[in-house]
């Protein structure tokens, strides 16, 4: 049962994102953005930031406790990414399945194929939503930590991702005064997007978010994704399906899917070739699947 506290800051949490649904309602979702993110709303993002911080802290608390580890979004990303570059080498694996299919696929036997270089020691890792950059301590991970509003003291660096703009030619994020102008595009190994994708109000920037991710990353790199998710494993299927189709038409090809108790855990894969994860969309498109990134409360 949840306490008194952990009640406070979820419905702080909550609030922030009922009062972005409602002014998407009344203006749409550019207006609404724009007026979520200005000067004048700084004090509730701030709130915001602080609340999710603490919750954070709450769910990743007692981690002796196996259960608790086995509910943990960041042990269950960490794990992951350490599985598809190092210990189970994953991402040689859908390598080769990815050159079956190309193969098995006539139309496509003349596409370039882009391949990763072998994984390095540090892997550079884009954490969009940060808060309060959870994954900073973990040894094999370079990470840049963004947020629209970073937690208090921690050591995220300030970005509107839906508006932060991409450039091939860079090496590195251009930061100024710890607020990032521009990241540089095919550059990371892995971008997380933990609890973000439910904060953006519509289908379109969630889309958006997505395709950013694509240019970000480096040819078989991931995409983790984690939404909250409390329904049996069924319950949302149709949405999932719709993701997955969505994905793969800008290039990304599903590799893991679980179901915890409370969240869904999802990593996408950059394709060594777009044209394989389109096509590979286009056969497996059921009935009334659309492409776009909806959630159920997009239902209410």
């Amino acid at each position: 049962m949840a306490t008194e506290e952990h009640q406070r800051l979820a419905n702080i949490v909550k609030n922030c994102h009922d009062n972005l649904r409602q002014l998407t309602k009344l203006y749409g979702a550019e207006r609404a953005w724009q007026e979520h993110t200005s000067a004048q709303n700084a004090a509730q993002l701030k709130e915001y930031a602080a609340a999710m911080q603490q919750l954070a802290e709450i769910w990743e608390t007692n981690t002796n406790n196996k259960e608790l580890q086995a509910r943990s979004r960041i042990k269950w990303t960490v794990d992951y990414i350490t599985k598809y570059f190092y210990t189970e080498g994953i991402y040689l694996q859908k390598r080769h399945r990815e050159q079956r299919l190309l193969e098995s696929y006539e139309e496509l036997k003349a596409v370039d194929c882009n391949y990763m270089i072998e994984p390095r020691d540090t892997l550079r890792v884009l954490d969009v939503g940060s808060c309060f950059n959870p994954f900073g301590n973990t040894p094999h991970l370079d990470v840049t930590a963004i947020d629209l509003c970073p937690a208090p003291e921690s050591n995220v660096l300030q970005a509107d991702f839906l508006y932060v703009e991409l450039d091939a030619t860079l090496t590195q994020p251009e930061i100024k005064d710890r607020v990032v102008s521009r990241l540089p595009a095919g550059f990371y190994e892995c971008v997380i997007f933990s609890l973000l994708l439910e904060y953006m109000p519509s289908a379109e920037q969630r889309l958006l978010c997505c395709q950013k991710a694509y240019d970000l990353l480096s040819p078989e790199g991931i995409l983790v994704i984690i939404t909250p998710d409390s329904q049996h494993v069924g319950k949302n299927a149709s949405i999932m399906k719709n993701w997955r189709y969505t994905l793969a038409k800008l290039g990304l090809l599903r590799v893991r899917f679980e179901k915890l108790p409370h969240i869904t855990c999802l990593v996408y894969r950059k394709a060594i070739s777009k044209e394989l994860a389109q096509h590979w969309g286009s056969l497996h498109r059921e009935h009334c699947i659309t492409e776009a990134i909806s959630i159920p409360q997009d239902a209410n």
